[in-house]
This record gives C-alpha cells, sequence and structure tokens, in this order.
C-alpha cells in the first residue's frame, strides 16, 4: 500500500486508531450476499462518519461517460452521489464551497468526498491509512458501477438489435404481402382481362363469326402491348396513377377499355380529391370487385357505379352473371378488411340466377 507524503512545512499525520480502519473495511467488504455498489458507498459513508466524528459524509464517484454521447459537451463524466448523515444531524446538504477531499488513482479522479464538519474532513486528510483505504475501497466501488454500466448497455444493445431485426422482418414482411396485394389488384386482373379476350376469340371462331373474332383478337393484341406497363406500374406502386391523376382518372384509365365493364361516374366526382387512404381503398375495392366479377362471370356485364354525397363516398360494382348463394356467410373479406381500414363498410348481395351487387360506402 502506497502511502501519501507530506510536505516538511504542512502539518503531521494524524495517526487513528487501527482498528477503526478495520472497522471501515469489514463495514464495506462484510456485506451479505452480492451486495450492490451503491449499497456499499452507502455502508462507507456511514463507516467513515463514525471513524472522523462527522455529521455528514457525502461520496461524489466520477463516471465516465458513455461512448456515443455528445463530443461537444465540456463534462467528460458523471457523479453518481451517496450520502450518509448523522442520527439527529440535518439532511446531508454540502455546505456551498465546501473545499472536497478528492480521492485520486494516478490521473484518474476517483471520487470527491464531502464531510462536514470541515474538522472532520481534515482530520481524514492527516489521517493517510484511513486516507489510503478509503481511496481503495473507493476504486472497487467505482470500477463495479463502470462495468455495471457496460452491462446494461450491452443489454440495451442487444434489445435494441433484436428490436430492429424483428421491425426490419416486420417491415420486409409488410412489403411482401404488399407486393401481393398489388399483383392481386392490378396484375391479376390485366391476366382476367387477357383470358376473357382470348375466350371470346375462341367462341367466335368455335362459331364462324370470323370477323367478330378478329375484333377480339385486336383487342387482345392491345391487352398483350400494355402488359409491360402494368408490370412495370405494380413494380413501382399500383397506386401511382392514382396519387398523380385522382380516383375518377384512374378508375377510367384501368376500366374505360374493357368492353364488359360500363362506367357510372357522378359528374361532382371529376376533379374532385379525398383523403389519400380513402382513395386508394375504395380505388383497389372497385378494382377488386371487378376483377372478381370477371373471375366468376365471365363474359357478363359489369358496371361500375360510383357516387358522392354530403355522407360519403359510395360505390357499386354489378355483374349480370349467375350469381350465387351467400348461404349466411361474408364473402370477400380481404375487401372488406381494405375498406374498413378507412372506416368504410362493405355489403355482397347475390343469389343463384340474379348476378352479384357489390357495394361499398366510406362516410367522410
Amino acid at each position: 500500500m502506497r502511502r501519501s507524503t507530506q510536505r516538511a512545512d504542512g502539518p503531521p499525520p494524524v495517526p487513528g486508531p487501527p482498528d477503526n480502519v478495520a472497522r471501515v473495511v469489514d463495514a464495506v467488504h462484510g456485506l451479505p450476499g452480492r451486495p450492490l455498489p451503491g449499497v456499499q458507498a452507502e455502508a462507507l459513508a456511514r463507516a467513515l462518519g463514525g471513524c472522523l466524528e462527522a455529521t455528514t459524509v457525502t461520496i461524489a464517484v466520477w463516471l465516465p461517460l458513455p461512448a456515443g454521447h455528445d463530443a461537444d459537451t465540456a463534462t467528460e463524466h458523471t457523479v453518481q452521489e451517496y450520502w450518509w448523515t448523522a442520527t439527529g444531524a440535518e439532511a446531508a446538504v454540502p455546505v456551498p464551497g465546501a473545499a472536497p477531499v478528492r480521492l485520486c488513482d494516478g490521473e484518474q479522479v476517483l471520487a470527491d468526498l464531502v464531510v462536514e464538519p470541515p474538522a472532520a474532513a481534515e482530520r481524514l486528510r492527516r489521517w493517510p491509512e484511513l486516507h489510503a483505504v478509503t481511496r481503495l475501497l473507493v476504486s472497487d466501488i467505482q470500477a463495479q458501477l463502470i462495468t455495471a454500466g457496460a452491462e446494461r448497455l450491452i443489454g440495451q444493445s442487444t434489445l435494441l438489435l433484436a428490436d430492429t431485426r424483428l421491425r426490419a422482418a416486420g417491415e420486409m414482411e409488410h412489403q411482401r404481402y404488399q407486393l401481393e396485394r398489388d399483383l392481386h389488384d392490378g396484375a391479376q386482373h390485366h391476366m382476367v382481362a387477357l383470358q376473357m379476350s382470348l375466350a371470346m376469340v375462341e367462341h367466335q371462331l368455335g362459331a364462324g363469326n370470323a370477323a367478330e373474332a378478329g375484333q377480339h383478337l385486336d383487342r387482345l393484341r392491345e391487352l398483350l402491348a400494355s402488359t409491360e406497363e402494368v408490370l412495370h406500374t405494380t413494380a413501382t406502386g399500383l397506386l401511382a396513377p392514382l396519387a398523380d391523376h385522382g380516383l375518377v382518372a384512374a378508375l377510367t384509365a384501368r376500366l374505360e377499355a374493357l368492353d364488359t365493364v360500363t362506367l357510372d361516374i357522378d359528374p361532382e366526382l371529376v376533379g374532385y380529391r379525398y383523403l389519400p387512404e380513402v382513395e386508394a381503398a375504395v380505388y383497389l375495392a372497385c378494382l377488386e370487385a371487378v376483377s372478381n366479377a370477371h373471375k366468376h362471370a365471365p363474359g357478363a356485364a359489369v358496371t361500375l357505379t360510383l357516387r358522392t354525397s354530403r355522407r360519403g363516398l359510395s360505390f357499386e360494382v354489378d355483374d349480370t352473371g349467375p350469381g350465387f348463394d351467400t348461404e349466411g356467410r361474408m364473402p370477400l373479406r380481404q375487401l372488406a378488411a381494405r375498406l374498413a381500414s378507412v372506416d368504410g363498410t362493405l355489403t355482397v348481395r347475390s343469389s343463384p340466377t340474379t348476378g352479384t351487387r357489390v357495394s361499398g360506402f366510406v362516410a367522410i
């Protein structure tokens, strides 16, 4: 143990009872179990108060700032304080301007001790054995605090990494689902139109109507020519036309060229814009409803009606197909969920031989 030296003209050391130094060590190392460093620091402050006949002892342990802190800050450390107050003494509030007893390990500052009254602090300065033991005990406490802080940061980093991975996986899953939905609502709709045109060509050829078959072949060529554009639109975002031109223009561009689809759009809707999420939900719901009509009622006439009112935005997709028996169940759950995301509702009415009507409404 290295003893501190005194200047020749300074006050002489004041040796204290050896057993007092041993009591300070025992007060810290004799704690049961595996005490936390804060508990050890409080025990050390209490033991020092008894040895020095002090009324208050405050131990301010210096701790380095964690990695990644603001380099522009003037402070390069934080302080963790622990204190003890004698029974009957006033609260442990250091006297402003009181000179602390600084404990150092070489150039590294371990802690500042503020001991009251000043005579008790002077007693610690002139008691080399107690001063050295206190420095060693504080050094161990500081090391434990730094280790605990590092472990806490590692734990936080691990949790942050796990959370980041989970978020990334969720985002990838969301993008995959979005792509699947866009393919379903965009490219699939186009593929259904191609199948219908091809079926019409086969039907007309089988009936011996070469002229009619030629017209449907022309339509089939147009659809094939636009396939690249449809796939590009799906890859870059199915909603791009909607965002650029609005609901009416996007639906018209997508459906007007289909022979079996009739558009009945409220003139007041032309140029009118709703919230983006509302337009997106209605746009995709209409496309899906028309695509389902083509899929399950090929060749049937389909009418899309779009209306606006003070209450909100509504649409209907009617087809003249064979219809089906809903049997008390709710079909098109995915479409209903899409509208529900903007507080909208969906109604499906159908029965054998009467066709199918899909109605949606979003309150504004």
